[in-house]
């Protein structure tokens, strides 16, 4: 996936890091290291795009704490992709999260403000595949996405929830990082308000930008909007 990208409409800055891409291209071998290489770019940019796997490794996952801890309160918002590769933890090939993976993985749903998964990840993890119901139940209620398995959406952003039909996307991977620079240009429809308020996003411009963001790249760099 794309680790960076950027926001025609403001100039060069960077709208998304992929933390795990970033981390790999990183020099150095240790923590301190890695945070000092890593930071900068992280905290000039709106997004930081986590995947669940960067938990796996006890290595990793320090980094990545660490870095959230100092990024987060400047003001980027964390995306959270949830990859359920039972193998990669040295589990079965149909293992459900173990207690310890779901300990890792819950302050990381906590912090999120936009979470993407499939319905198996999202009844694993969270033991629903509404995306409604999981906004709800986390304390920044993130704009959820729950892709389907004959490649639909269904999702729950600013107080507004509904679905895209399999033919309007051509790709979930990049629908997600084009929908994350869109909702760069208008943060509001994250409807982020607070814990236990309902935020309502604009549902028009809402609609919009999901349209936008699974158009096909020639029609995404048509405008903005």
């Amino acid at each position: 996936m794309t680790s960076t990208s950027t926001d025609q409409t403001q100039g060069a800055n960077t709208t998304l890091v992929d933390f795990s891409q970033a981390l790999s291209e990183t020099e150095s071998s240790n923590t301190a290291g890695c945070i000092e290489a890593l930071l900068p770019g992280i905290t000039e940019s709106f997004w930081l795009l986590v995947n669940s796997n960067a938990l796996i490794q006890a290595s990793d996952a320090r980094v990545l704490n660490m870095i959230l801890e100092r990024a987060l309160p400047s003001g980027v918002s964390m995306a959270l992709e949830v990859s359920w590769t039972p193998e990669r933890w040295g589990l079965p090939a149909t293992a459900a999260p173990t207690p310890e993976v779901l300990r890792r993985f819950r302050p990381l749903a906590e912090a999120a403000q936009l979470i993407r998964c499939d319905v198996d990840e999202a009844e694993a993890f969270f033991s629903t595949a509404d995306p409604a119901v999981i906004q709800q139940r986390l304390p920044q209620l993130p704009a959820v996405l729950v892709a389907g398995p004959a490649g639909g959406l269904q999702w729950s952003i600013g107080g507004r929830k509904g679905r895209m039909n399999p033919g309007l996307l051509e790709d979930n991977d990049t629908f997600l990082v084009r929908l994350l620079d869109r909702l760069c240009s208008h943060p509001q429809l994250l409807g982020n308000a607070g814990p236990g308020i309902d935020a309502i996003a604009d549902p028009d411009l809402l609609a919009k930008q999901l349209l936008l963001a699974a158009a096909p790249p020639t029609q995404c760099s048509s405008g903005q909007g």
